[in-house]
């Protein structure tokens, strides 16, 4: 490439109007930006990159490494997949200073080059979402990597020293390696380079494989909620090991708005807020919590209705009837039959009937207190009478003090499914007393310990982690109890808070293992034989299985869930569930009446890995068939079974009792 007429060769590249480094190129041109068209001729998953996508929001993917890891045809490639434009900032550098990089060097030198490359990169940042390939020695600019950091997920391609030889000798267009001792020289930079590169949010192996090959890796590794290295010797399984100077969970953050407040009252309490706004309630966390004046000093004036059920009033409506009307709020209760049953049209009669003949008007109170069924029961009533009632939930089940009682997800069952007729009705105050889960069955300790998995399975973990320390001590309500209740308040009171009637896909992630587990449950009937809390973690453990099975997930996490959900007790095969299931086509057909189909098309949320949880629209029915006749032939055992406590134990006849 010759330079251009009237531009002075001798110009220094920083000289207004003369090598126009400063001139803004439009990535929308052909000839700035280099979009390829030809496909990847390794299958990705199309929900993987709707997954990866969504992840990235507005960033760009700018790629980094030494001169021969394959930044441009990578680049090239992943931007293909992704459907975005791809710019070789090297290329751009080209085709702004009409010079080739060789020929910059040789005429300005290479400071007078770096400076010009700064320049172009904080550009291309600016231009809207892209797939960067930069120079080898762009990033190791301070100035740039600030500016990747505000506005990109960076990306090591990381090749040894062999791999790089091999491929810098097929070209002649690298200026520092231009002399008599290329290889001493790439491996003197490769020395001062590697500490920086290492720095990048995410690193992955560039091999001497198919280019696709390290396509899927890089894929694979931006759907991951972790920074990943990768470290075995198949560039498509690049391991969780963290790098770089943060998470992914920190690049791709989703908005919060929740805080927990520390437990400075002194009583070793802890709050959380649900942040909606003029809307917003507190999730109370403690022990020995005094609900009458909790509710009283937040609701001065209001009269309470109490729903529960007949198990829980035998054991604490008394002193919690005591305590309402110690504080002024005049209760009055209304008994439901325990279990599944009463989430019924007669049941919501029962309530609504009972709300109205004690007169009880809009600025009145409906506490629930009890576990899931109570919670959506009452919480529908509260949504429906009177045009909506104030609502407070005092759970007294671990499932329910860290997933139903917060959200405001109300409802029903009908004949044709699960919690199928209902409304959004947020809650005023949540209530989670510690203290009420000491009487609850260890089945049911169980059963909740599953939704509380889930939250550290979804995007977080560090938390799964933490439980796999610490599980059975929270079954055994412990002293990690606390933490784990107020952990999975957090998480789920973040994601209400961003999506609160899922119209953005965030909430519908935390029906992870329900399209497996709600079909298992119509099932068997929605009795003892299968729990909910149960039946979730049944269904979890298929759902990361299913995505080991379909390329997105490692298959060692899948091991891992099982292993970890098995060791506090909890089912994860079919064969776990006492006597006979549906079969495949049957159970296909109760997930087609799951609240998370779309216009008729199966939705489920899958994985990419432990804490990598996405949402999956259009699963074929071929696949999901194929995996239901797997697992029910038993292929695939991880062989880290342990004897499982007998689902079907003598309990009282609830889907979920209360202590």
């Amino acid at each position: 490439m010759v330079a251009r007429p009237g531009v002075p060769p001798a110009a220094p590249l920083d000289s207004p109007g003369r090598l126009p480094f400063n001139r803004r190129s439009d990535p929308r041109r052909r000839d700035a930006v280099h979009v390829n068209t030809q496909p990847s001729h390794r299958p990705i998953p199309a929900d993987l990159v709707e997954h990866v996508l969504a992840r990235l929001g507005e960033r760009s993917i700018v790629l980094v490494g030494m001169p021969g890891a394959g930044k441009s045809t990578i680049g090239r490639r992943l931007a293909s997949l992704l459907k975005l434009p791809f710019v070789d900032a090297d290329h751009e550098i080209e085709r702004a200073a009409a010079m080739t990089i060789p020929e910059i060097f040789e005429k300005f030198g290479e400071a007078e080059f770096r400076e010009g490359e700064k320049r172009v990169i904080a550009r291309l940042l600016e231009a809207g979402r892209h797939v960067i390939a930069t120079g080898g020695g762009a990033f190791m600019a301070e100035e740039t990597r600030a500016a990747v950091r505000e506005r990109a997920v960076s990306v090591w391609l990381k090749a040894d020293v062999e791999t790089l030889i091999g491929r810098v000798r097929r070209k002649s267009n690298r200026p520092l390696l231009a002399g008599a001792d290329p290889e001493g020289v790439l491996r003197r930079l490769l020395q001062v380079r590697e500490p920086v590169y290492a720095t990048a949010d995410l690193t992955v192996q560039s091999r001497d494989v198919a280019h696709d090959d390290v396509v899927a890796a890089l894929l694979a590794t931006l759907a991951r909620p972790t920074a990943g290295v990768a470290s075995g010797d198949d560039p498509a399984d690049p391991g969780p090991s963290s790098r770089g100077d943060r998470p992914m969970s920190t690049v791709l953050a989703r908005d919060a708005d929740a805080v927990a407040d520390p437990p400075a009252d002194g009583q070793g309490r802890e709050t959380v807020t649900v942040g909606l706004g003029a809307r917003a309630y507190d999730i109370l966390i403690g022990r020995g919590l005094d609900a009458g004046a909790e509710i009283a000093a937040r609701f001065p004036g209001a009269r309470a209705s109490i729903v529960t059920d007949a198990t829980v009033a035998d054991r604490h409506l008394a002193a919690f009837t005591d305590s309402l009307a110690a504080a002024g709020l005049e209760p009055h209760a209304i008994i439901v039959p325990p279990g599944e049953g009463s989430k019924s049209f007669r049941g919501l009669e029962t309530v609504v009937d009972g709300l109205l003949e004690a007169r009880r008007e809009r600025g009145d109170l409906v506490v629930a207190l009890g576990g899931g069924v109570i919670g959506d029961l009452a919480g529908f009533a509260a949504g429906i009478v009177r045009r909506g009632m104030r609502m407070v939930q005092v759970p007294t089940t671990v499932l329910a003090q860290v997933d139903s009682s917060v959200g405001g997800k109300t409802g029903i069952n009908a004949r044709q499914g699960k919690n199928l007729v209902g409304v959004f009705h947020q809650p005023s105050l949540v209530l989670a007393d510690l203290d009420l889960l000491a009487t609850l069955p260890e089945r049911h300790r169980r059963a909740g310990y599953a939704e509380i998995a889930k939250y550290g399975l979804i995007d977080d973990a560090g938390f799964f982690a933490w439980l796999e320390d610490h599980g059975a001590d929270v079954v055994a309500l412990g002293d990690g109890l606390a933490h784990a209740v107020a952990t999975s308040c957090r998480a789920k009171a973040r994601v209400v808070a961003a999506d609160e009637h899922e119209t953005t896909g965030a909430r519908a992630l935390l029906n992870l293992g329900h399209t497996f587990g709600h079909a298992l449950e119509a099932g068997t009937g929605y009795g003892e034989r299968l729990v909910h809390g149960e039946a979730v973690a049944l269904g979890m453990a298929q759902a990361f299985r299913f995505s080991a099975a379909r390329g997105l997930c490692p298959a060692e996490d899948a091991v891992r869930v099982e292993r970890h959900l098995r060791s506090v007790g909890l089912p994860t095969r079919l064969s776990d569930v006492p006597g006979e299931l549906p079969d495949d086509e049957a159970l296909l057909s109760l997930m087609a009446q799951d609240k998370k189909v779309v216009r008729g098309k199966l939705v489920f949320v899958l994985a990419t890995g432990i804490g990598g949880a996405f949402l999956a629209r259009d699963v074929p029915v071929e696949a999901v068939l194929a995996f239901l006749a797997q697992e029910r032939s038993g292929q695939g055992r991880s062989g880290q079974e342990r004897s499982m406590p007998e689902l079907s134990e003598p309990e009282p006849a609830s889907k979920e009792p209360s202590p």
